[in-house]
C-alpha cells in the first residue's frame, strides 16, 4: 500500500522545523560574531579599501575568541599589544627568505608551546593564524602602514566591543560549579539516608567534580603561580574529590546507625545544600558568615565522638570552614611560598620537559613549522596567481588530531568545489562592484552560521573569497586556481601528517595512559619526601591538577579510541580504579604532613612506597607502557600496610593496597 501525501508531509515538517529552529538558534549564537565582521568589513572598505579586508577577518577571530569571556581593561590591552606585535612581525617575515624560514620556525614554537596543550588544543590559532594570514601577501612600506592602521582600528574595535558586549547582553548567570556541587552532595547525603537510588547523582558528581579541577587549572595564571581565586577553587575541588571518594566507594561511613548520628548527617546535608544558594568563594561577608556560624556549630557537634563517622564529619567541615576563611580575606595576587612554583621548576617542567618528540606541543610545532616553511617559501618565490591560497587553506588543513585534519581535507575539497559551482550561478547575476560587496556579505552571515570544519561552512566560505577574488580577476580562472590551490594543500597536508611526526586520537590516548601511571609514581615520590621534608602546596596543586585533566582528557577520548564496547569497559574499570587510588595517596599526603613520625614509621612508609612502586611498574610492563626508571630492589623487604598507632594512615594504606591489586590482576586476567 503505498504512503498517502498528507502522511509524508505529517512527517517532513517536523523535521524540516527542527532544523530550521537548529539554524535560528545557530545563527542568533553568532549574531555578535556577524555584526562585529559586517561593521569592520564596509568600515575598512570605505576608508582602505577592497585590498585590506584581509584584516577584518583577523579581528573577527580574535573577537569571536574573547567575547564571552571575562576580560579586565588591562588582559585587553595586553591582547590588542600581542595582535600588533605579531603584525609586525608577519611583515618582517616577508622581507627575504632567510627571515621568512626563522620566523616561521621559531614563532609557532612560541605560540604553540604558550597557548595549546592536549587539554586546549586549538589554543594556537587566534594569535598563529593572523601572523601566518598576514604574510600571504606582500607588501610595500607604504602599503603595510596602511594595513597595520587597518588592523589596529579592527583591534580598537575589539577593545570595544569586548567591553560594551557584557552591559548589552545581561544574562542571567547560571550557578557556579562549586554551588551546584554543594547542592548535590546535600541531596546525595539525604538519599544514600533514605535508601534511594544514587546512579545518576553519582555519575553527576563525578562529572563536577572532573569539572571543578578544569576550573582550577584555568585559574593557574600565565605565569604558572596559583591565584588567589585559583587557590581557593583547589582547594574545594580536593576537598569535593575526598567527599565524591567516600559517597561512591566508602559510602557505609556516611550511613551511622545510632538515631543522633543520623539526625547529624540529615543536618549535614541541608547544609550543604543550603551552601548551594550562596556564593562562598566571592569574598562577600554578609553572604557566607551565617556559613561559617553553622558551620562551627556542626564541627563542634561532630568533634564530640572520634568514630569514623564523626572523623569524616569533622575533617569536612574543617576544610570547608578554612576554605569560607580563606575567601573572606582574600586579597589578589596574595600567596605564601608554599605555592609559589619554583622559577627553576617552572623552566624546566613548562619548557624543556615539552622538548621531547613524544609530547603533544613538540609534535604539532614540527609538523606547523613544516608546513608555513614550505608554503610561505613556495608563495614567496610563485607570487602570481594567487599562491597564497596554497598555504592557506594548508594551514586551516592542519589540526592537532590526525583524524580531525583528515575529516576537514574532506569537507574542504568538496564544500570548494560546490562553492564554485554556485557561485557560478549567482555571479552572472552580479555587475557591479557594489552586488559583489552586498554578496559577500551575505554569505558572511551564512558562512558564521554554519558549523566549522563541515561542508556547508567550507562552500560559503569559498563563496565569500571568490565574490571578492572576481573583483579583480576573472571568474572562471579564480574559480580554477581556488580548486587547484585546495586540492595541492590537502595532497601536502595529507604527505605531512602521515610522515612527519603524527599524532593520532589513537596515539594520544596512549601517552595519556602512559602519563597517567607516571603520575601515580610522581604522587609516591612526593609522599615519600613528604615524610623527611616540609610539603610543598604548589608541587601537590601541580600534580593534582595535571592528573585530573589527563584523567578527563582518557575518558573524553576513550569512545573515538577504543571501538570495541569491551575494549572501553575494561579501560574505563583501569580509570575508575586509578581513580580511587589517586584519591587515597592524595589523603595520605594531608595526614602524613600533620604528624612528626619517628624512625621506625618512616621506613615503614617508605618500604610500602617502594613495594607500591614496583608493583605499578609490573602493570605497566603488562599494557606495554613506558616503565620508570631507578625503583627500588624490593627483594627480601619486609612490606606491610598499617602503622600501629596511626588507623586512619592504615586503613587508607590498606585500601590502597587492595585496590592496586585490583588493577593488577585486572590487567593479568587481560594479558592472559
Amino acid at each position: 500500500m503505498r504512503p498517502r501525501m498528507s502522511d509524508i508531509k505529517q512527517v517532513r515538517l517536523p523535521q524540516f522545523h527542527d532544523q530550521a529552529e537548529s539554524v535560528r538558534g545557530q545563527f542568533l549564537q553568532a549574531l555578535p560574531v556577524i555584526v562585529y565582521f559586517l561593521v569592520m568589513f564596509y568600515t575598512v572598505i570605505l576608508l582602505y579599501g577592497t585590498q585590506y579586508t584581509m584584516v577584518v577577518s583577523l579581528g573577527t577571530l580574535v573577537f569571536q575568541s574573547n567575547y564571552k569571556k571575562k576580560h579586565s581593561v588591562r588582559s585587553l590591552v595586553l591582547l590588542v599589544l600581542q595582535q600588533m606585535f605579531l603584525a609586525a612581525l608577519a611583515y618582517i617575515a616577508t622581507w627575504n627568505l632567510a627571515l621568512t624560514l626563522i620566523l616561521n620556525l621559531t614563532v609557532p614554537f612560541w605560540l604553540i608551546f604558550s597557548k595549546a596543550s592536549q587539554f586546549n588544543q586549538l589554543g594556537y590559532f587566534s594569535t598563529l593564524m593572523p601572523f601566518t594570514f598576514l604574510q600571504l601577501i606582500p607588501l610595500s612600506w607604504e602599503e603595510f602602514l596602511v594595513q597595520y592602521q587597518a588592523m589596529g582600528l579592527c583591534c580598537a574595535m575589539v577593545f570595544a566591543a569586548i567591553l560594551i558586549y557584557p552591559k548589552l547582553v545581561r544574562k542571567k548567570s547560571g550557578i557556579c560549579t562549586e554551588r551546584q556541587v554543594m547542592q548535590l552532595l546535600g541531596c546525595i547525603l539525604e538519599k544514600s539516608l533514605n535508601h534511594e537510588e544514587l546512579e545518576d547523582d553519582l555519575k553527576e558528581l563525578f562529572r563536577l567534580q572532573r569539572l571543578l579541577y578544569q576550573e582550577a587549572a584555568q585559574k593557574r595564571g600565565k605565569t604558572h603561580i596559583v591565584t588567589t581565586k585559583g587557590k581557593l577553587q583547589y582547594m574545594f575541588a580536593s576537598l569535593i574529590q575526598r567527599t565524591t571518594y567516600l559517597v561512591s566507594t566508602q559510602s557505609h561511613v556516611l550511613l551511622p546507625a545510632a538515631e543522633e548520628d543520623r539526625q547529624l548527617a540529615l543536618m549535614m546535608a541541608e547544609y550543604m545544600k543550603e551552601a548551594g544558594t550562596v556564593d562562598f568563594l566571592s569574598g562577600d561577608r554578609d553572604a557566607t558568615m551565617h556559613l561559617e556560624t553553622r558551620g562551627r556549630e556542626l564541627l563542634h557537634m561532630a568533634e564530640k565522638r572520634r568514630d569514623i563517622f564523626h572523623r569524616h564529619v569533622t575533617t569536612f567541615f574543617r576544610m570547608f570552614l578554612f576554605i569560607l576563611h580563606q575567601a573572606d580575606i582574600q586579597e589578589e595576587g596574595l600567596l605564601s611560598e608554599q605555592w609559589e612554583v619554583p622559577a627553576g621548576h617552572r623552566f624546566r617542567e613548562r619548557l624543556l620537559a615539552r622538548f621531547r618528540p613524544d609530547t603533544f606541543e613538540m609534535r604539532f610545532a614540527l609538523r606547523m613549522s613544516i608546513v608555513l616553511m614550505t608554503g610561505m617559501v613556495f608563495n614567496q618565490l610563485f607570487p602570481e596567481g594567487h599562491s597564497y591560497w596554497f598555504v592557506m587553506n594548508a594551514f586551516l588543513l592542519l589540526r592537532p588530531m590526525y583524524e580531525d585534519s583528515n575529516y576537514r581535507m574532506r569537507t574542504r575539497f568538496i564544500g570548494t568545489a560546490a562553492g564554485c559551482l554556485i557561485l557560478s550561478l549567482i555571479l552572472p547575476f552580479c555587475e557591479s562592484t557594489g552586488s559583489h560587496l552586498l554578496l559577500a556579505g551575505i554569505m558572511v552571515v551564512c558562512m558564521y552560521t554554519a558549523t566549522p570544519g563541515t561542508i556547508t561552512h567550507a562552500l560559503f566560505v569559498t563563496c565569500f573569497a571568490l565574490t571578492m577574488t572576481t573583483l579583480a580577476i576573472q571568474e572562471t580562472t579564480a574559480m580554477l586556481l581556488r580548486m587547484a590551490y585546495v586540492a595541492a594543500s590537502v595532497l601536502f597536508v595529507l604527505v605531512v601528517n602521515r610522515f612527519f611526526f603524527p599524532t593520532s586520537m589513537g596515539s594520544q590516548f596512549r601517552y595519556n595512559f602512559q602519563m597517567l601511571f607516571h603520575m601515580h609514581h610522581m604522587y609516591l615520590r612526593i609522599l615519600e619526601d613528604s615524610l623527611t621534608h616540609p610539603m610543598d602546596y604548589w608541587r601537590i596543586c601541580d600534580a593534582q591538577i595535571q592528573y585530573h585533566l589527563v584523567h578527563a582528557q582518557i575518558r573524553k577520548d576513550l569512545p573515538g579510541a577504543e571501538k570495541d564496547e569491551k575494549d572501553r569497559a575494561y579501560f574505563l574499570k583501569i580509570l575508575e580504579v586509578a581513580w580511587c587510588m589517586a584519591s587515597e595517596v592524595q589523603q595520605m599526603f594531608f595526614l602524613v604532613k600533620h604528624k612528626k613520625r619517628g624512625a621506625d614509621e618512616r621506613r615503614i612508609m617508605e618500604r610500602y612506597i617502594w613495594y607500591t612502586d614496583y608493583v605499578l611498574n609490573q602493570i605497566q610492563e603488562m599494557l606495554h607502557l613506558k616503565k620508570e626508571k631507578k625503583l627500588k630492589n624490593i627483594a627480601g623487604m619486609k612490606y606491610q600496610r598499617f602503622i600501629p598507632g596511626e588507623p586512619e594512615l592504615s586503613s587508607l594504606m590498606t585500601q590502597y593496597a587492595r585496590n592496586l591489586s585490583r588493577l593488577y590482576v585486572l590487567v593479568l586476567r587481560r594479558v592472559r
